[in-house]
């Protein structure tokens, strides 16, 4: 029996956390569904794209253009639904989010949405058509265009009712966890270059080198930090626009030496599993990936308590620390804590664990296979 076919549009299939949940959920659901992927901001595959070749999932591209990228999609994306005839689209990320449904109007194919973050702050960062472009999304979110809008938290499920009002039906599925995955990745061998930054405590964080991640506020609050975190030393596993910068900032603020740029890895497990404390230090978030996965690798975790996503994860002093956000002081004292005590430390890593286990990949995939056997049936 043919297996129904599902129509992915992202932006591309690089390094980030919306992307990696995108291809878990592939190779959890190719046994019910077909994927065809389109990638509307990329010209190549990306680093995901090796895993979907060999899940036998074919990837096209849409042109790249310099003006008005977005709105010059829709028409191509529009034929090639229609000439490909999936059983449901579904699109990752609000950039495609806005554009996709109103591409699809009237085909009569439903279309799934997948919101990956805090909007409010998305808006306030988007420096491209910030006008225009967030009415365009409130009308589409207002509106029955998309059969059903997947948060990534219950956070952002809340903010677009209540925020965006949004019509469509809305469901809360946050980012699944291979616990035994992250296992094994976590007991590979770290690289030479590794070996002496490991030689004293470390203080880790995963992510985009980017203004949202916020790495200058972890950065201040080692500086800043007590009799344990100045023994320490800090990972960041990442890349991204702001790694020059923060470089200089790391001299400026006398940890030269202290601060190893460990640049983008494919497996950021086995830097994590070994660090003393896991950080986040970020502004906003939908669903930290990064975060949910180092209570599986690592568990001793401190963050920021973002509007949404941390909160989901952690719970403060039983299995991690939480701290306001852009609170320097908090966080070094946080990360002071959980360095110095290792009762507290033992504590946090067995409930995160167990955490990690019950948010496992296998069952966040049965969550969005009923939201994509709903959209299927509305199609009748």
């Amino acid at each position: 029996m043919k297996k129904p076919l599902v129509f992915a549009v992202l932006c591309s299939l690089g390094g980030g956390g919306a992307e990696k949940v995108f291809v878990d959920l592939v190779a959890a659901l190719r046994d019910r569904w077909d994927f065809r992927v389109v990638l509307t901001a990329a010209r190549d595959r990306g680093i995901y794209g090796d895993r979907l070749e060999k899940l036998g999932v074919p990837v096209d591209f849409l042109p790249v253009y310099r003006r008005f990228s977005r709105f010059r999609k829709m028409i191509p994306l529009r034929r090639l639904a229609l000439r490909t005839k999936p059983d449901v689209v579904l699109s990752f990320l609000w950039t495609n989010n806005a554009v996709v449904p109103l591409a699809l109007a009237g085909t009569g194919i439903p279309v799934v949405t997948s919101e990956r973050n805090d909007l409010r702050s998305e808006f306030a960062k988007d420096d491209l058509h910030p006008g225009l472009y967030h009415r365009l999304y409130r009308f589409v979110l207002r509106t029955n265009l998309a059969r059903t809008v997947v948060a990534v938290s219950g956070g952002i499920a809340d903010e677009l009712r209540n925020d965006f009002r949004a019509k469509p039906e809305i469901v809360a599925i946050g980012n699944g966890v291979d616990v035994g995955k992250i296992a094994e990745a976590a007991r590979e061998p770290l690289p030479p270059e590794a070996g002496p930054v490991f030689e004293k405590p470390v203080v880790a964080a995963v992510g985009r080198l980017s203004a949202q991640k916020n790495l200058s506020l972890l950065l201040r609050a080692v500086a800043r930090g007590g009799p344990a975190l100045s023994g320490a030393n800090v990972v960041l596993v990442g890349q991204g626009p702001l790694e020059a910068e923060l470089k200089r900032e790391a001299e400026e603020l006398g940890l030269s030496g202290r601060v190893f740029f460990a640049g983008f890895r494919k497996n950021p497990h086995a830097w994590t599993s070994r660090a003393a404390v896991f950080a986040m230090s970020s502004d906003f978030e939908g669903f930290p990936n990064a975060l949910a996965e180092a209570m599986a690798a690592n568990g001793r975790c401190v963050s920021t308590d973002c509007p949404t996503g941390p909160s989901e994860i952690v719970e403060d002093g039983k299995s991690g620390l939480l701290v306001p956000p852009g609170d320097e002081a908090a966080l070094a004292a946080a990360l002071e804590r959980m360095l110095s005590d290792e009762g507290l430390r033992e504590t946090c890593a067995r409930n995160a664990k167990a955490w990690a286990e019950a948010n496992s990949v296998g069952r966040k995939a049965e969550l969005w296979n009923a939201v994509l056997e709903k959209a299927k049936e509305s199609r009748k």
